[in-house]
C-alpha cells in the first residue's frame, strides 16, 4: 500500500505538469456510487484505474476505493489516507471539503500529515470531534497511535469515550489527569510527523513534565527545547515564546552552554529572566575569558590535555585548521567569542576548529556526524551568523573531502 501511495503522488504530479484534462474530480450520482467523487488516473497509468473518495457528508466519510473496469481492486481501512494528499484532492473539487468545520481545517493546517485521519475520525465519531475542540494535541497523538496499530472505528470509539487519563495510558503515555490537563493547555502549532516522537519522549519524562506544568503558558517550543536541553529551569523556558523559530531555540541552548563552560560554578545564569540579559552575561564572560593571559592558559591546556589534536580534514586555501592551544585561544580573542572554552570537547575529538578567511572571516566548528565530520556551527565576529555564500563554500569543502 505504501508503494501504491508513492505511485499515486508521482502520477498526480505528472498529470499537473502535463495539464491532462483526463485527471479530474467529478460527482457520481445514483445507486451505490452516490456521494463518491472520482479521480480518473487511466491516462497516466495506461490501464483503467479510478480513485473514488467520499467527503464529509458521505455515508462513509472519507472512505476511498480504487476501481478498475467497474471492479473494486482496493479499499481503505479506517484512518488510512489514499496516498494523494487531501490538500490536493480538495483543491481539485471544493465539494470534497464542504461541511468540514473551520476549526478542523485549522487543525489540519497545523498537522497536514494527519489531516485525512482528523477529518475522517471527526466525521465518523462525535467523541473525536469533541476531543478536537477540547484537546487537539491529544487528538493528534491518539490518531497517530490508532494509525500505527490499525485500530478500527468501533474500538477507537470505545477508547475516546473513556476518561482522558485512561486514553493517555492506552496510547502509551502516563495515564494521569494532570497530563490530560497539561495537553489541553498546550496549543497545537505547526508540527511535523517526526516531531511527534520528540513530543512523546518529553511527555514520558517526569522532570520535563514537572517543568511544563508550572509554566504559565506552555507551548510546543518548550517541548522541543527540553528535548535538546533537559537540564532547563522555569526562567529559561519562559524566554521561549510560542512563535519562536528553531534558530532561536538553538541559539538559546548554545548561549546557556557557553555560559556554563565559561562560569561552571556561577549562579548569575539562573537569575537571568530575558534574552537581552542572557546576551549581556554571555558577552561579559567572553570578554573576561579572552582577557586572561593567553600564554599561561595555553600552557595549562597542554598540561591538562596534552598536544593539540591533529586536524581530521586537511586545510583549504581559505579554510585553515587551528594547530595549537595557543591558536585556539587567539581565535577566540580575535573573533570576540568563546571558542577557546571548547578545549575539553576538542581534546576529546568531539569538536575541531578551523578559521575561514574568504568569502568572509569565520570560525568553523566541525563535529562527527554519521562517521564523517560535518558542520556544527560557523560564526563571525561576536558570534555573527555566516552568509549563505560562506555556508555553501564550507559545504563544498566538506564534500570535496568525502
Amino acid at each position: 500500500m505504501q508503494l501504491y501511495a508513492a505511485l499515486m503522488k508521482q502520477l498526480f504530479a505528472r498529470a499537473k505538469r502535463q495539464n491532462n484534462k483526463s485527471a479530474s474530480l467529478q460527482t457520481k450520482h445514483g445507486g451505490e456510487s452516490s456521494g463518491w467523487w472520482s479521480l480518473d488516473l487511466s491516462g497516466q497509468l495506461g490501464y483503467p484505474l479510478v480513485l473514488e473518495i467520499q467527503g464529509w457528508y458521505g455515508s462513509q466519510p472519507f472512505s476511498w476505493r480504487s476501481v478498475s473496469d467497474g471492479a473494486v481492486v482496493a479499499e481503505s481501512r479506517f484512518l488510512q489516507s489514499p496516498g494523494l494528499p487531501l490538500d490536493i484532492l480538495c483543491t481539485q473539487n471544493n465539494t470534497l471539503e464542504q461541511g468540514v468545520p473551520s476549526e478542523l481545517v485549522a487543525l489540519g493546517d497545523h498537522a497536514p500529515f494527519m489531516r485525512y485521519a482528523v477529518y475522517q475520525a471527526c466525521a465518523c465519531l462525535p467523541s473525536a470531534k469533541q476531543l478536537a475542540e477540547d484537546s487537539p494535541l491529544l487528538l493528534v497523538l491518539t490518531l497517530d497511535w490508532a494509525q500505527r496499530l490499525n485500530i478500527e472505528q468501533a474500538e477507537l470509539a470505545v477508547w475516546l469515550s473513556d476518561k482522558r487519563a485512561r486514553l493517555l495510558e492506552i496510547i502509551g503515555l502516563p495515564g494521569s489527569a494532570s497530563l490530560a490537563r497539561l495537553l489541553r493547555r498546550i496549543p497545537l502549532t505547526p508540527i511535523a510527523s517526526w516531531q511527534l516522537d520528540a513530543l512523546r519522549k518529553c511527555l514520558q519524562q517526569p522532570d520535563a513534565l514537572g517543568l511544563l506544568r508550572h509554566l504559565t503558558h506552555p507551548n510546543l517550543n518548550h517541548v522541543w527545547f527540553l528535548n535538546r536541553f533537559p537540564a532547563s529551569w522555569p526562567k529559561l523556558l519562559e524566554m521561549i515564546e510560542q512563535n519562536a523559530s528553531l534558530h532561536t531555540i538553538v541559539w538559546l541552548q548554545r548561549m546557556v552552554e557557553d555560559i556554563q563552560r565559561l562560569a561552571p560554578n556561577g549562579t548569575q545564569l539562573y537569575r537571568v529572566s530575558d534574552t537581552q540579559a542572557l546576551q549581556q552575561l554571555h558577552d561579559a564572560l567572553v570578554e573576561r575569558f579572552n582577557a586572561l593571559s593567553r600564554g599561561k592558559r595555553a600552557a595549562a591546556l597542554t598540561l591538562k590535555y596534552g598536544d593539540y589534536p591533529e586536524a581530521p580534514i586537511p586545510s583549504h586555501t581559505d579554510i585553515v585548521a587551528l594547530e595549537s592551544w595557543d591558536a585556539l585561544l587567539a581565535e577566540g580573542t580575535q573573533m570576540h567569542h568563546c571558542i577557546g572554552s571548547y578545549a575539553a570537547q576538542i581534546a576529546a575529538r568531539q569538536v575541531f576548529v578551523y578559521h575561514m578567511q574568504s568569502p568572509e572571516v569565520l570560525t568553523i566548528a566541525l563535529a562527527p556526524q554519521g562517521g564523517k565530520w560535518g558542520l556544527q556551527e560557523a560564526r563571525g565576529y561576536c558570534n555573527a551568523l555566516p552568509s549563505e555564500a560562506s555556508l555553501e563554500a564550507i559545504q563544498r569543502w566538506l564534500s570535496a573531502d568525502s
